[in-house]
């Protein structure tokens, strides 16, 4: 059998799909992968949306975020829900809060949305509005998380750690717990739409994070989840816990679609395996070269990930590779284990 065959048996769907619906955004956000802000010329017309829902459906993706920009701008954003709900997928928003009231919540609920993230990158107005670049938006958000929870719907506070607020993160978590939210999540920067290199982490730095998530998940055990985006956790685990982590999931379990119909392998990761304009989901989630690539960590990984023992479990982020030296495959330049890669940060 051959390789592109092995990993089309082992990878058949992606099991999250997040995809950015419109780049109409109120936020001005100084690390936003898409470049937010205006609606694209090129957004999908309701009709090829739903074509593209029953796609994904078919194809047997599993949970399906909606993002953007801000999703909820999206005049037709309840009929895709809708349609995705109905065609059996786990259907969440990601949001920066500024539009939810009792009146929206009635209107996720009746779409079927079974979850909703909502971006608090600081747990003071201050930290936070210097990384969303909008004044009044801390105080949006939290009302936001409060009025999710009060209309019983599943909320998650996201939190993306930068130079302006990694020293905020348990601080956001301790407020995501008193607003009672069901989770908080660690997700990963990269340098990538509007995101600048200055912001970026150390390796050390990330390090520090990632121990602080580990160590908080441990604490809110019972009270609250606590998730984490970063394939590297899995260095930091006892081995029989990391070996249960498959590593870098871009073009394997996860995926995304741009406003303009491309499909990349991760939601940092910008090279297009393929455009649904062109082609069914299917057809480039099997047969895109680009995605046997990146899922073939045996011959196309290079750089420290590429002789690192630690591959099969972490692999490296694909993205901050893309990022720092214009291909995926060239080795993690945040790792702290094997750290000659680093030189480029």
């Amino acid at each position: 059998m051959s390789v592109l065959a092995t990993i089309q048996d082992e990878f058949k769907a992606p099991f999250y799909l997040v995809w950015e619906i419109t780049l109409r955004c109120n936020a001005k956000c100084v690390h936003c992968y898409s470049g937010a802000g205006q609606a694209h010329p090129m957004e999908f017309s309701t009709e090829e949306a739903l074509s593209v829902v029953d796609q994904l459906a078919d194809a047997g993706v599993l949970i399906l975020g909606l993002s953007g920009g801000e999703a909820l701008l999206r005049p037709d954003w309840m009929q895709i829900a809708s349609r995705a709900s109905q065609r059996g997928m786990m259907v969440s928003v990601g949001t920066n809060g500024a539009v939810i009231n009792d009146a929206m919540c009635g209107k996720l609920k009746q779409a079927g949305i079974q979850g909703v993230c909502v971006s608090i990158d600081g747990a003071t107005a201050e930290v936070h509005e210097q990384v969303r670049g909008v004044p009044g938006l801390f105080n949006k958000a939290v009302e936001a998380v409060a009025c999710l929870v009060r209309n019983g719907i599943s909320v998650t506070v996201g939190y993306t750690p930068t130079k302006l607020n990694f020293r905020d993160g348990r601080n956001v978590v301790k407020l995501a717990a008193e607003l009672g939210a069901n989770g908080a999540n660690l997700s990963e920067f990269i340098p990538t739409g509007r995101g600048d290199r200055d912001l970026a982490l150390s390796p050390e730095e990330l390090k520090g994070v990632i121990e602080d998530w580990i160590e908080m998940q441990k604490e809110y055990a019972g009270r609250m989840k606590i998730y984490w985006h970063d394939c590297r956790v899995a260095l930091m685990l006892p081995p029989k816990e990391g070996a249960m982590y498959i590593g870098c999931g871009a073009g394997r379990v996860t995926a995304r679609i741009t406003v303009e119909g491309n499909v990349t392998p991760c939601v940092t990761l910008p090279m297009a395996a393929g455009n649904l304009r062109e082609s069914t989901f299917d057809e480039i989630w099997n047969h895109s070269p680009l995605l046997a690539g990146i899922r073939d960590r045996k011959s196309k990984t290079e750089g420290n990930c590429g002789t690192c023992e630690h591959k099969f479990v972490c692999g490296g982020c694909r993205s901050a590779s893309l990022a720092y030296y214009g291909d995926p495959a060239l080795g993690d330049p945040y790792c702290w284990i094997v750290p000659e890669t680093a030189a480029a940060l």
